[in-house]
């Protein structure tokens, strides 16, 4: 969701038709992929319906519409992310919450205004119970209930796009949006893709300053890495991370500065990358017996010291290092 990793290509040059494709939208994307012809046209066309559908500051989007309580044709790829986030919703026990749109706006990192409202009132209608599709129509136990697929979204276009080379036949690909990242096969080189994480500072808005791990990746690999340093908003005087717990309704003060998290898929990644850093330091280990499938790397501040750092890493993380 946010450029805490870098991508490098280590090894001995070799022909290859490789393409890239860049650019920038809500967060940077940059696919790189290997084919006769570049597939670019397609790709952004891609990108431009989950746009389309997705994307909540888009008054005429899919998501908009249902959050206005407007008519709407629900389309696939709506009803895609919607089913794929409440399941992550249910299997986090709301950690990770779709519907987290009126609280994300009540602290400044949407597109309203921050407003001196309770709290409490505005969990009210936050929860992932509270909204269904029953025959292809969204159905809200509030009408207040709004809808935020940005903890997943960055995720969900990678695999959209990945899908996309898979069925062209591509062998090697890397896709690479916000930090989501999708590999298969080897970069240009010929080597395993590679990619860095980065060391996030203690204080929120400096500057990562180096890398604190490579992770090599080897055949079709998920990954995502989520953080707050370089995303905050202050309140009243105090710097709050973006992420928000949506259980709590507040910005979360956790000892996470960084969380990366490879999964079956890049929509679950994203998500579990997302409520790692929204979960309280007590309750981070009963998050992570939920998906008991999904490789991490943490990195956590200490709490006896301000300027150390700890790893807490799955057994299964090492043999990506």
């Amino acid at each position: 969701m946010f450029p805490f990793i870098l991508f490098g290509e280590i090894g001995q040059e070799k022909k290859c038709p490789y393409h890239v494709l860049s650019g920038e939208r809500h967060t940077y994307y940059r696919i790189t992929y290997s084919y006769p012809y570049d597939l670019n046209e397609d790709i952004l066309f891609i990108y431009d319906v989950f746009y389309e559908s997705l994307n909540p500051f888009d008054r005429q989007s899919t998501v908009s519409k249902v959050n206005n309580n407007e008519p709407v044709i629900l389309d696939s790829m709506f009803i895609e992310a919607f089913n794929h986030s409440i399941s992550l919703a249910q299997k986090t026990k709301g950690v990770f919450d779709p519907t987290i749109a009126p609280l994300i706006n009540h602290w400044g990192f949407g597109f309203e205004a921050s407003k001196d409202k309770e709290i409490d009132s505005i969990k009210e209608y936050v929860g992932y119970e509270k909204i269904s599709i029953e025959n292809e129509r969204v159905v809200k136990s509030d009408p207040r209930v709004q809808l935020n697929f940005s903890a997943m979204g960055d995720g969900f276009s990678c695999e959209l796009i990945a899908r996309y080379l898979d069925r062209k036949g591509v062998e090697n690909y890397m896709v690479d949006i916000g930090g989501e990242i999708i590999t298969k096969g080897k970069n240009r080189t010929g080597s395993d893709w590679s990619v860095g994480i980065l060391k996030p500072p203690v204080d929120l808005g400096q500057e990562a300053s180096r890398f604190e791990a490579i992770v090599r990746l080897n055949g079709r690999i998920c990954l995502a890495t989520s953080g707050n340093y370089n995303n905050y908003r202050t309140k009243n005087g105090k710097k709050y991370g973006h992420t928000i717990n949506p259980l709590t309704g507040t910005p979360v003060d956790n000892d996470i500065l960084s969380a990366t998290v490879i999964a079956s898929d890049c929509v679950t990644a994203d998500a579990y990358a997302t409520a790692i850093m929204s979960v309280e330091d007590d309750k981070l280990d009963d998050l992570l017996k939920t998906e008991p499938s999904l490789d991490y790397y943490l990195i956590c501040k200490e709490k006896s010291q301000s300027d150390n750092y700890s790893i807490k890493q799955s057994t299964g993380m090492r043999k990506y290092l």
